[in-house]
């Protein structure tokens, strides 16, 4: 009786798939250096994400620009296209943040990015770990 009833159970279970609900825990401490957004961010999505075909030019991928001067508004307290549930940046918190999921390898949806390129340096991530933590500032 009991197999019977843990059979529609399991199956049930397995009819979507799972995405963990975003952290909202508070935020570990952070350096004391403010990572600037214009001068460290925006570099690192000038030489890794924003070329044609990606996300820049006419039609960038998933409608995410990261052309100087749009990348910060189409991040920043913005949904993720794939799984709506994660802002692509949640100002504070990297572990609960999209793109952070999609720079390490971590996604729970789709590749990791940057796409087709080798991935970013373990210093880079840790900037941009570093600039969501302490804000994800349009500085």
């Amino acid at each position: 009786m009991a197999a019977a009833l843990t059979l529609p159970l399991l199956l049930a279970a397995c009819s979507k798939p799972f995405y963990p609900n975003p952290v909202s825990t508070p935020p570990p401490p952070v350096a004391d250096t403010l990572v600037s957004f214009s001068n460290q961010i925006q570099p690192i999505f000038d030489s890794n994400c924003a070329v044609t075909g990606c996300h820049a030019g006419p039609t960038p991928q998933d409608g995410m620009s990261l052309v100087a001067g749009q990348s910060y508004a189409n991040l920043v307290n913005i949904p993720s296209i794939e799984v709506s549930n994660y802002d692509r940046v949640k100002p504070f918190y990297p572990d609960s943040s999209y793109l952070y999921f999609k720079i390490t390898g971590n996604s729970i949806a789709g590749p990791r990015m940057p796409y087709l390129r080798p991935p970013l340096p373990d210093s880079l991530i840790q900037t941009v770990r570093t600039w969501i933590q302490q804000g994800a500032r349009n500085n």
